[in-house]
C-alpha cells in the first residue's frame, strides 16, 4: 500500500483468498468487512492473467458504473458513477481515483485514466453515495485501484494478440522490488486508428521494524504516437461505422503522452506519512484550425505537475473509533496553443501558466451503539484557490489572468445495523461539493479574465441498502440491493462557445434516483454466476426542466455464467446491455441501445517450476454495431464514437518461480 491508506484493506489484512471477504476502509473509520459497512461498496477481483488495453474495460459490469470505450486510445474512456462525471468530454470528471493510495486526480477534479497500467492492477473497489463526499472536491464517487502484490523470484512473460493489437508484458520480483515492463501496438478498426503505448513500473516494500513499514513506487507510461479517427454524425455512422472523420484526417488529429509518478510512504498501524510527485506532458492536434486570435489554437502542449502531502491517523478507544487526516495538493499547468496548420504546427495563440491548490482536513468516526447498530459519521473541510497568468496578450486577445479562492465542505451521516450474521441495512445522507476546473473558468462572457463567477456545484444524497452474505453448500454467496435518491444544484453548462472560447456558466439543477442490484451466486463447485442491474433517472429540474442528463444510460445490465471444474480449463459467458443515451442536453439525438456477448476460456497448467495459462476470447461474438461512447453537447453534432466489431483474441503466460 502506497501514500495515504486505500479504500481497500487487503494490504492491512494481508492477501485477499477470496474477492467476498475483503476488509475495507472506504467509508469508516477503521478496516471493517464488506457486510458491516455503512455505504455502498462494490469489490471486483481481477484475474491476473488477462490483460487489458483499457483499466475502465474492467469496471463495466459493476452496480452503478458506467465506464464507456472507445476504440479509439488517444482519448480516455468515459466513465460516471450515478450520473456524476457523465457530462465530461476531456478524461474523467467528478470521480475521485485512487491507485495504491496515490491520487489520480488534479486538485480541481480532472482525471486521465490512460497512463494506468492494467496488468498491475489486482483489484477495484468503488465507493457510491454520500460518504463518497468524504474524499473532498469532486468525489460523486471514489474508485480505489490496488496493484498486484510482489512474488519473490517471480519471473513472467506474456503475449497477447488480435486482428488489432498486440501486447507484450514483462514481469521480475526479487530483493530489488518488482519491475514489469509492457508494450502495445494497436492497429485499430477504423482509418488513422493506431496507437502505440509503452509502460514500465518499480515498486519495493520495506520493513523497517516490527510496526513500521516503508513503500515506494514509480511510474512511467509513453504514447509515442496515438492517432485520433474522431467521432461520427448519426448519418455518417449509419452510412459506414467503420470511416474515420474527414476533419481528423484533414487535420492529422492525433495525441502523444508522457507521464512518470512517483510517491513514497511511511506507514505503522496507527499513522502514515505519504507523499507523490506528478509529471505530465501532452500533444495534441485537435481537429480545427485554431487560427482565430482569440482562440486557444488547434495544438495544445500541456505540462502538468501535481504534488501531494498527508498525514493520516486512526485509532479506537472502547466502542468509538476515529481518523483524522490533513493534506495538501497542488498542481501546476503550463499550456500552450498552437494554430494547427493541417498537421503542421503553427503560429502561438496561447501561453498561460495555472495552478490550483487544495488543503483538507477531515475527521471519521464510528460508534457501536450495539452489537448490531454502528454509527458512523465523517466531514471535511477543503480550502481551495486557482490562480491563472495569461503571458500571450496581443491586440484582439486581452489578458485572461486571475485567481479565485473557494470554499468546500462536506459531511455524511449513516449507520448499519446487522439484521443477523448473513443480513445488514444501512443508510446515510450527506452533501458534497465540485468546484469548476480551471479549463471551465478560462473565460467570462464579454469580458477578458477569469470566470470568478463561477461556483462550485453542490449535492445532497440519501442512500439506504441491505447487503446479504453466506456460506452455502456450494460456496460464499453475496447480495447487494441499495436504492439512492440525490439533487445538486448550480451544475455547470455551456453558456456560449465562439471562435475556440467555451464560456461556462451555473444553471442547472439535476434530480437523481435510482436502483442497483448484484449478485454472486455459486452453484455447486464449477459453476458461478454473477448478475448486476442499474436503473438511473437522472433529469434536470429548471431550464431543461424533464430532460434526461446526457451521457447516462438509464438501465444497465450485465449476467456472467463462469464454469470451472478444476481440470485447468475454463470458460465464462458475459452479456452487457445498455439502454440508449442522449448525447445533448435537449435529448434531441440519442445514441441507441445496444447487448454485447463475449466469451473467454482458456486452459492452464504445471510442469516443474513453470506455470503456463493459454487464455482465448470473442468480444462482440454476434458483431454488432453499436455506440461505444458518445461525446456530450457536441456543437457539429460528431458526438458518436463507434464500438468495435467483433474481435477474437489469443494471449499466453508463462510463469517461472525462478528461486
Amino acid at each position: 500500500m502506497l501514500l495515504w491508506l486505500p479504500l481497500s484493506g487487503a494490504v492491512l489484512a494481508g492477501p485477499v483468498a477470496d474477492p467476498l471477504e475483503h476488509l475495507t476502509i472506504s467509508a469508516t473509520a477503521l478496516p471493517v468487512s464488506w457486510l458491516a459497512t455503512p455505504a455502498a461498496v462494490s469489490f471486483r477481483q481481477f484475474d491476473e492473467d488477462i490483460p487489458a488495453q483499457d483499466a475502465l474495460k474492467l469496471l463495466q459490469g459493476m452496480a452503478g458504473v458506467q465506464a464507456d470505450l472507445r476504440s479509439n486510445l488517444a482519448q480516455d474512456s468515459r466513465l460516471s458513477i450515478r450520473g456524476f462525471g457523465s457530462r465530461s468530454s476531456f478524461g474523467v470528471r467528478g470521480v475521485r481515483m485512487l491507485l495504491d493510495g496515490i491520487p489520480l486526480t488534479t486538485p480541481d477534479g480532472q482525471t486521465q485514466p490512460g497512463a494506468l497500467f492494467a496488468a498491475d492492477l489486482a483489484s477495484v473497489e468503488v465507493l457510491k453515495g454520500p460518504f463518497a463526499a468524504l474524499y473532498g472536491n469532486a468525489a460523486g464517487g471514489v474508485i480505489a485501484w490496488q496493484s498486484k502484490p510482489a512474488e519473490p523470484g517471480l519471473l513472467a512473460l506474456s503475449q497477447q494478440q488480435s486482428a488489432d493489437h498486440r501486447q507484450q508484458s514483462l514481469r521480475a520480483d526479487g530483493a530489488f522490488g518488482t519491475v514489469m515492463l509492457q508494450q502495445l501496438d494497436h492497429q485499430g478498426t477504423r482509418p488513422h486508428n493506431r496507437a502505440s503505448r509503452q509502460q514500465a513500473l518499480w515498486k519495493q516494500q520495506v520493513q523497517l521494524t516490527d510496526s513500521l513499514r516503508l513503500n515506494a513506487r514509480v511510474d512511467f507510461s509513453s504514447d509515442p504516437r496515438l492517432d485520433d479517427p474522431g467521432a461520427l454524425t448519426l448519418s455518417e455512422w449509419q452510412q459506414n461505422p467503420n470511416q474515420t472523420s474527414a476533419l481528423a484526417s484533414r487535420f492529422d488529429s492525433h495525441k502523444t503522452t508522457l507521464q512518470r509518478q512517483a510517491g513514497i510512504s511511511l506507514q505503522s498501524s496507527h499513522w502514515q506519512l505519504s507523499s507523490y510527485l506528478t509529471s505530465r506532458q501532452i500533444t495534441q492536434f485537435l481537429t480545427q484550425t485554431g487560427e482565430a486570435i482569440t482562440s486557444s489554437g488547434g495544438v495544445v502542449d500541456l505540462s502538468r505537475d501535481m504534488f501531494g502531502l498527508q498525514w493520516q491517523q486512526q485509532d479506537r478507544w472502547q466502542s468509538l473509533s476515529w481518523q483524522w487526516s490533513l493534506s495538501h495538493e497542488q498542481s501546476r499547468d503550463n499550456r500552450l496553443g498552437y494554430v494547427n496548420q493541417f498537421g503542421q504546427q503553427g503560429a502561438l495563440r496561447r501561453d498561460d501558466v495555472s495552478t490550483s491548490r487544495s488543503q483538507d482536513a477531515a475527521l471519521r468516526l464510528s460508534y457501536d451503539a450495539s452489537d448490531a447498530l454502528t454509527l458512523h459519521g465523517g466531514a471535511r473541510l477543503a480550502w481551495l484557490r486557482f490562480e491563472s497568468t495569461d503571458r500571450f496578450i496581443v491586440p484582439g486577445n486581452p489578458d485572461d489572468s486571475g485567481a479565485k479562492q473557494d470554499q468546500g465542505r462536506a459531511h455524511a451521516l449513516g449507520f448499519r445495523y446487522a439484521l443477523n450474521e448473513h443480513w445488514s441495512w444501512h443508510a446515510a445522507t450527506g452533501r458534497g461539493f465540485e468546484s469548476p476546473t480551471l479549463t471551465e473558468m478560462a473565460y467570462q462572457r464579454g469580458q477578458s479574465g477569469l470566470n470568478l463567477a463561477l461556483q462550485s456545484a453542490r449535492n445532497r444524497q440519501w442512500d439506504s441498502g441491505l447487503k446479504w452474505q453466506q456460506y452455502l453448500t456450494a460456496g460464499l454467496s453475496q447480495a447487494q440491493l441499495d436504492l439512492f435518491y440525490l439533487t445538486s444544484e448550480r451544475e455547470l453548462v455551456v453558456d456560449s462557445s465562439s471562435g475556440g472560447r467555451t464560456v461556462f456558466k451555473n444553471a442547472a439543477g439535476t434530480r437523481r434516483q435510482g436502483v442497483e442490484f448484484s449478485l454472486q451466486q455459486q452453484f455447486g463447485q464449477a459453476w458461478q454466476l454473477a448478475y448486476s442491474l442499474t436503473w438511473l433517472d437522472a433529469a434536470y429540474t429548471d431550464a431543461a426542466a424533464g430532460q434526461q442528463l446526457p451521457g447516462v444510460a438509464a438501465q444497465q445490465q450485465q449476467w456472467q455464467l463462469s464454469f470451472e471444474p478444476g481440470s485447468g480449463w475454463f470458460a465464462a459467458l458475459r452479456y452487457r446491455r445498455l439502454s440508449r443515451v442522449a448525447t445533448d442536453d435537449l435529448n434531441q439525438q440519442f445514441a441507441p441501445a445496444y447487448g454485447l456477448l463475449d466469451i473467454d476460456s482458456g486452459w492452464q497448467g504445471q510442469y516443474g517450476v513453470l506455470d503456463w495459462r493459454l487464455h482465448l476470447s470473442a468480444e462482440n461474438l454476434t458483431d454488432q454495431q453499436y455506440i461505444g461512447a458518445v461525446v456530450v453537447n457536441q456543437a457539429s453534432g460528431r458526438s458518436l464514437e463507434p464500438g468495435g466489431p467483433r474481435q477474437l483474441s489469443a494471449g499466453l503466460q508463462v510463469r517461472f518461480q525462478v528461486f
